[in-house]
């Protein structure tokens, strides 16, 4: 499943001040490898991203999302979810 574009394009700006490599940002950035996240910055990052989305992303999904797209399918879910 490909990520969704307009959750990628909402989240790009979210992670500009958190991408102190300045890395370029795409749904292939991996969050470890490419912008150097450590479990601080990956807290203070969903943080974020659950105020600008209004959701919880549950802590045990956070191993199985690497890359930017991985987490835009993961939100997808979760909005999904919420709509049933």
């Amino acid at each position: 499943m490909s990520a969704p574009a307009e959750i990628v394009a909402r989240l790009i700006p979210i992670l500009g001040p958190f991408n102190k490599t300045n890395a370029p940002l795409s749904a292939a950035t991996r969050f470890t490898e490419d912008l150097n996240f450590d479990s601080l910055i990956v807290m203070e990052f969903v943080a974020a991203v659950e105020d600008a989305f209004d959701i919880s992303v549950p802590l045990n999904i956070l191993p199985d999302v690497a890359t930017v797209g991985e987490l835009a399918s993961a939100i997808d879910k979760i909005l999904g979810e919420g709509k049933s």
